[in-house]
Formats: C-alpha cells, sequence, structure tokens
C-alpha cells in the first residue's frame, strides 16, 4: 500500500508542481504523521520531493537570448524530415537542450547524423515561448536555425556502438519495400522517421498506432533473448548483465518514454529478484513510475508516457482475472484479456487528449499482436544478423519479416477502412463497468450487456458520409461535397492530422484538390492525399510548389463532382468560389 502511495505522491507533487501551497502540505504531513497515517504520510512526503524537483527543474531552464549561434552541440535524438528538403534535431549545448532546424545543404549535412554525434553549427538562437509546454516539457528552451554545419564527429563508444546497431538493422531491411522497412524499423527500435502519413493514419485508425513505435514489450523481449546466458550465471552476475543489456536497449531506442518506464520496472524487478526479495508486477509498477517521476518531473506531462503507464497498470491489475473468467482456451483468452485490459484503461488518456477511440481498436489488437511481437524479437536477431551478412543472405532472413508485415498492414488497412464506429467517454464507461462487473461477479451477464453495447454503439457512428454543402473540417481542410468531395487546403496542419480529419469525415476519394497558397505545406499534405488515394488532379495558383499541381488562371471554371469550382483571384492566394454543375 506504501508503494502505491509513493506512486500518487509523485504523480500528484510533479503534476501540481508550479501551485504547491508549501506551508500547507507541511502542516499536513505533521497532522498525518501524529496520527500515524502512515500510507498517506508517505505520499505526502514523495508529494513534497516530487513537486521541488519539478519546481526546481522549471526554475533552472536556461533560456538563452535572441542571438546568433556558433558552437559544437551534441545531437539528443537523430534528425527527421522537416518539409520537402529541410530536417530538425533535438541537440544539447551545454545545460541547454535546444531544437535546431536546417534546409538545404544544411540540412543535408545533418541529415545522416545519429544522436550522441556531435556537430559545429552557425546560425541564429532564439527563446522558446515560456507557455510552450510541449517544448518545456521536453526540456527545450531555446530553437535553433542553422545556416551552416561546419564540422562534425563522431559519438561516444557506447552511442557509437548502438548507432552502428541501427545502421546494421537498417541496411539489413533493405530489400523489404520502403513502407515495410520504415514499419520494421519503428517496430523494433523505434524509428518512425520514414513512415508516411497514410501508414500512421491506418494504424491510428484501427487502435494500432503502438506498434509504429517501440513499446515496454519490446524490453520484455529482449530480456528473453538475453536470459538464456545470463540465466545460466549467478544471481549477481545475472542481473548485471540484464542491467547491461536494459541500458544498451535504452540507449537504442532513444530513451523512449515506453521504454524508459519498461526499463525502469523490470530493472526493479531484477534488482529485488537478485537481493532475494522479489516484488509483484504491481509493486513493480508503482515504484518504476515513482522512481522516474522523482528524477524527470515533466515525464508526467507526456502523453507517450502516461499512455504506456496507464497500458501496463491495466494489464497488471486487471488482466489475470479477467482471463481467469474468460472462457474458451488459454491462447485466446490471454491476448484477449490483456487487450481489453490494455484498452480499457489507455481510455481515459486517449478519450481526453485525441477524442472518442476506435471500435475496431479490440479485434484488430489482437489479430495484429502475436505476429508484432514475432517481428520485434525477429529484428532484434534475425534483423541483426541479416544486416551484417547482406545480399541473398539479408532477403532470405527477411521472409518472414515481410509476410508478418504484409499482415500486420492488411488488419490495419481493413480495419481502418470499416465503417469508423467510434467509443466515447460515456460509452467506455459502461463498457468499463461491464466488464468490472464480470470480472468481480464471476457472471457473464455483464459481458453479454457490453456486446449488446458495443452492438448498440456500432451506429452511434456509422459509415460517415459528407453531407452536401461547404464544411469546415479544421486544421486548414475544407471539404466542399455534391456528388464527389472537393478538399480545399486552406494552410493546413501536418498531413497525418489532414488524412486523420477527412478519414473521420466519410471522405473516400477526393475528385479535386484545390491548394490555396501552393507553398511547402500545401505540398506535403498533397503528397499524402497522392499516397492514401492515389493521383488526384491538384490546382494550384502561379509558382506553385505542388507536385502534380495545376496552376490556374483568372475566372477559369474547373467541374469536378457535380460542383463548379471557379477561380476568382489566384494572387497573392488562390481565391475560389464553389458553384452546382450544370447538368
Amino acid at each position: 500500500m506504501r508503494t502505491h502511495a509513493a506512486l500518487l505522491g509523485a504523480a500528484l507533487g510533479a503534476w501540481f508542481a508550479p501551485t504547491v501551497a508549501w506551508p500547507v502540505v507541511v502542516l499536513a504531513l505533521t497532522v498525518l504523521a501524529a496520527g500515524r497515517r502512515r500510507s498517506l504520510l508517505v505520499a505526502g512526503a514523495v508529494f513534497l520531493v516530487a513537486s521541488g524537483a519539478a519546481t526546481h527543474a522549471t526554475r533552472a531552464m536556461d533560456f538563452p537570448e535572441a542571438d546568433t549561434f556558433d558552437g559544437w552541440v551534441t545531437l539528443v535524438d537523430d534528425p527527421r524530415a522537416s518539409g520537402p528538403v529541410g530536417v530538425r534535431v533535438t541537440v544539447r549545448s551545454g545545460r541547454r537542450r535546444l531544437v535546431a532546424s536546417a534546409h538545404g545543404p544544411a540540412a543535408g549535412r545533418l541529415d545522416d547524423r545519429l544522436a550522441g554525434e556531435q556537430v559545429r553549427l552557425r546560425g541564429t538562437i532564439r527563446p522558446v515561448s515560456r507557455t510552450d509546454r510541449r517544448s518545456l516539457d521536453r526540456h527545450v528552451v531555446g530553437r535553433i536555425t542553422v545556416e551552416e554545419v561546419v564540422d562534425g564527429r563522431g559519438a561516444p563508444p557506447l552511442l557509437a556502438g548502438t548507432n552502428e546497431i541501427r545502421r546494421r538493422l537498417a541496411s539489413g531491411a533493405e530489400s523489404l519495400s520502403r513502407a515495410d522497412q520504415a514499419l520494421f524499423l519503428g517496430m523494433v527500435i523505434g524509428d518512425d522517421r520514414d513512415q508516411t502519413a497514410a501508414t500512421a493514419d491506418d494504424f491510428r485508425a484501427a487502435g494500432l498506432g503502438h506498434l509504429l513505435v517501440v513499446s515496454g514489450q519490446n524490453v520484455a523481449f529482449v530480456l528473453a533473448i538475453a536470459m538464456p546466458v545470463a540465466g545460466r550465471l549467478r544471481p549477481a552476475g545475472r542481473a548485471v548483465v540484464l542491467f547491461a543489456v536494459l541500458g544498451a536497449f535504452a540507449t537504442l531506442t532513444r530513451f523512449e518514454p515506453s521504454v524508459l518506464r519498461a526499463v525502469a520496472m523490470a530493472g526493479v524487478g531484477i534488482g529485488s529478484t537478485a537481493l532475494g526479495r522479489p516484488v509483484e508486477g504491481r509493486r513493480g509498477l508503482s515504484l518504476a513510475l515513482a522512481g522516474l517521476l522523482l528524477v524527470d518531473p515533466f515525464l508526467i506531462q507526456v502523453v507517450a508516457f502516461q499512455l504506456s503507464a496507464s497500458a501496463t497498470a491495466g494489464i497488471v491489475w486487471l488482466s489475470a482475472p479477467l482471463g481467469d473468467r474468460l472462457p474458451g482456451p488459454g491462447w485466446l483468452t490471454v491476448p484477449v484479456a490483456t487487450t481489453v485490459s490494455a484498452q480499457l484503461a489507455v481510455a481515459p488518456v486517449l478519450v481526453g487528449i485525441f477524442g472518442p477511440m476506435p471500435l475496431a481498436a479490440l479485434p484488430a489488437n489482437v489479430l495484429a499482436g502475436p505476429a508484432s511481437g514475432v517481428v520485434m524479437i525477429w529484428g532484434c536477431t534475425g534483423g541483426l544478423v541479416a544486416g551484417v551478412l547482406g545480399g541473398t543472405a539479408a532477403r532470405v532472413l527477411h521472409l518472414p519479416t515481410r509476410a508478418l508485415l504484409w499482415w500486420i498492414g492488411g488488419v490495419a488497412r481493413v480495419s481502418a477502412a470499416a465503417p469508423p464506429a467510434m467509443l466515447g467517454a460515456a460509452a467506455l464507461a459502461v463498457i468499463g463497468f461491464a466488464v468490472l462487473v464480470a470480472v468481480v461477479r464471476r457472471g457473464w451477464g455483464a459481458a453479454a450487456a457490453t456486446v449488446v453495447a458495443l452492438v448498440c454503439l456500432q451506429s452511434v457512428r456509422s459509415a460517415a458520409v459528407p453531407a452536401p454543402g461547404i464544411t469546415s473540417l479544421g486544421d486548414g481542410v475544407i471539404v466542399a461535397h455534391h456528388d464527389g468531395s472537393v478538399v480545399l487546403l486552406d494552410d493546413p496542419g501536418s498531413p497525418r492530422r489532414v488524412l486523420e480529419q477527412l478519414r473521420l469525415a466519410g471522405v473516400r476519394r477526393p475528385v479535386l484538390i484545390v491548394a490555396r497558397d501552393g507553398d511547402r505545406a500545401d505540398a506535403d499534405a498533397v503528397l499524402a492525399l497522392h499516397d492514401r488515394f492515389g493521383p488526384v488532379p491538384v490546382a494550384a495558383p502561379p509558382l506553385h510548389r505542388v507536385p502534380g499541381g495545376r496552376t490556374v488562371q483568372p475566372e477559369q471554371a474547373i467541374v469536378a463532382g457535380g460542383l463548379t469550382v471557379i477561380v476568382v483571384e489566384v494572387e497573392p492566394r488562390l481565391e475560389i468560389a464553389f458553384g452546382e454543375a450544370d447538368p
């Protein structure tokens, strides 16, 4: 109980640190100590430590002044694309963590670098906004606009070794298609940089988004691979080897929040076993999470950490009793119980941040989950051997990978193409209550009620068809629909968000895309739309940068899907009007 109280105190302290009233907390702790409420006393004490750590970390942030920049930096993560000819990467300069953005030749000199390597940059630096929570939660205090990459040098030995493993895995997977290679690297080492917006949208729509990146289950698979060797050693030696494996894997995966959670939890289990005092999963999770929040209180704000912690809590608390009560063979009940437990636990976070969850998530996870586990294990063994041998051997070794990724991708595509039935907060609360009753009361009347609820909820959001007229979907996407959909891009958001908005609106294939600015944002969105829907005509203003775009002129009329798109102006932006096409 005290372990869980410590986690509660750490979470509350990290979350409410900016508004903590210290005298009130100290007074409360004094009262609790006098009343010998030990669990509450532990929670209060850890709350003070966590809030103090969070407050100190916030005050210690060293925001730079706007100025020129010329100096050496260390890459914290791997550079990723930013527009057609740009890259961005998180770097460390002294004690400051910054985001560096480069375009053109400077981007080319940064693109093939990996985390841990050092480069000398020239450009300009400016602070981030003190209200930019997304940057501050990642400890980023400034941004560098890179004008020139002057020089570079390699990473320290540990990072150099993990970088070489990443390169070997990537080179061994070159026989796969580009989409499969990106999916493989994302699932095995968390490298999602080359995944397309269409792939990400398919997996998100199917409730399989967690498979696109490395997750906590990867840590379990890596430990399973290492155990045949470590298991031959004495407890102390086994612990040392497994700790080394955990550290290397965390470095290899760039210390992703979900991996940090899993590594910390595994470390608690390994350490307690080596000391002869093993802890069960629930206590291990609480100890791991509390320890991480005391070290880095900002983790409490990171969505990936929240999802990982919630999913694991659901599994360790609910999956075993649910699996015991499900009828059927263990090979079926165990994955179903695990999936249901994890999905119910993450539902509050997902619904609160991203909105309703897809109903397809449960069957999709049951179908794709086992195959993804095999990909992760094979990637850490056969995939690495393929990278060392290369050539024909690599192609043969990756035949199972190709088949497994075909299955996983197919599950995602079919689930995403299904009518988008969504589950909101109220529906998930009813389902969660029904499952809980089924577990506690050992009866399946509640389970039957759950099935009925799911069937009824299928009609909550049936196959969406855009209503005739003009609808703004947000994020710079406007749809005009008659007998077909015309998509107007008006300073659109990220390509992934554009695809998601169109999917939720029921747009299956637009008949025309109108790019108002014809700039880089429009170009990125059009590339994603072509990847999703295939070739679609694109109308763009003069001097546009949109691939495949057709330049239009004032007073030009375009007939598309029962609508007439009339070009009113082309400068400085494309202005259009809609009318019904002549019969």
